[in-house]
């Protein structure tokens, strides 16, 4: 054999005998990816928390929160995982009833969710403003507010779906053991919700304060403590369960990507969100907003870092372990 053709040959197979670092969804084109689950998570929280918040007493705030999650979802996620894809002609294919893929492909059933929540959610927009904006007649309104709660529940439970099967598609895959397990879709989840709390807030400042900042911080606080232990107890998981899992966790702690998950994530993204939180409890109302829309910049760049950090350390498992 011809030293050039061996050497193309291990060079071939090097997955085989070692592990290898993951690079198509974060990567080149793959950046794609990493950008539109980071807007799926913040859409899926900013509407959520604006839909769940509008219940009780629809608010301006409220409502401008679910346009703002609508159109992060629409605008943002959908045409990124558009332009991510390689044949954009045939990806009606991927739609259900076109397809069956939607029976192990959670591609295909993201697809469908974000379609569901996209109509549903288009449809509660409008019958909110019409309640909120438009003088309706008695019998009017009692028929508008009850499809306000039918596609407001449809368009809720459409949400979490989109949010959350992007971290099922990555639990999903066992040639990754740092993603192979439930903890991931929770984590991203209610990462996602707390970042949407924060959104929230940053649109009550913006439109009078008409939705319960203390409420929504309240809950963000709870959030970020939980989160936190999630992500310290999905390490601790990492290294107990596979040698290629303990390789990412550890290139996550101190290797190349530490200082996105360090600085990033845990002091940007978690740390001082949480410290202003409990500072704010403390503070006169002026001082509290400055130190808001800080939290608020802050949540949002921890949102780009979680997922940045986690499809950056995605590490395949050799086929041949002994072999390494």
């Amino acid at each position: 054999m011809k030293a050039q053709t061996r050497r193309q040959w291990i060079v071939t197979h090097e997955w085989m005998v070692k592990p290898m670092r993951q690079k198509e969804w974060i990567s080149g084109r793959g950046v794609l990816v990493w950008l539109a689950e980071v807007f799926s998570a913040l859409g899926m929280g900013t509407y959520l928390v604006g839909l769940l918040a509008g219940i009780g007493s629809l608010t301006t705030g409220a409502w401008w929160a679910t346009v703002i999650g609508w159109l992060l979802i629409v605008f943002f996620k959908l045409p990124l995982h558009f332009a991510y894809l390689g044949r954009k002609r045939n990806f009606w294919r991927a739609i259900p009833p076109f397809t069956r893929a939607w029976r192990t492909s959670w591609f295909a059933r993201g697809m469908f969710f974000s379609i569901v929540f996209v109509s549903a959610g288009f449809l509660q927009i409008v019958f909110w403003y019409l309640l909120h904006w438009v003088d309706l007649s008695a019998s009017a309104a009692d028929i508008v507010t009850v499809l306000a709660w039918i596609v407001g529940i449809v368009a809720g439970v459409f949400i979490v779906l989109t949010g959350v099967y992007c971290g099922f598609a990555m639990s999903y895959c066992k040639s990754l053991p740092f993603w192979n397990t439930g903890l991931l879709p929770i984590v991203f989840v209610i990462m996602g919700i707390a970042d949407g709390l924060a959104l929230t807030m940053g649109v009550s400042l913006m439109t009078g304060k008409d939705v319960a900042i203390e409420s929504l911080e309240f809950w963000s606080r709870i959030l970020l403590v939980v989160n936190a232990l999630l992500i310290a107890g999905y390490l601790i998981r990492a290294y107990r369960r596979h040698s290629t899992a303990e390789l990412a966790a550890q290139d996550l702690i101190k290797g190349s990507t530490a200082w996105v998950f360090w600085i990033l994530l845990v002091i940007l993204g978690i740390a001082i969100p949480l410290g202003i939180s409990f500072a704010t409890m403390l503070m006169g109302e002026g001082q509290a907003e400055s130190l808001l829309i800080v939290a608020i910049v802050c949540h949002t760049i921890g949102a780009f870092a979680l997922k940045y950090s986690v499809l950056k350390v995605g590490i395949y498992r050799s086929v041949l372990p002994n072999v390494g």
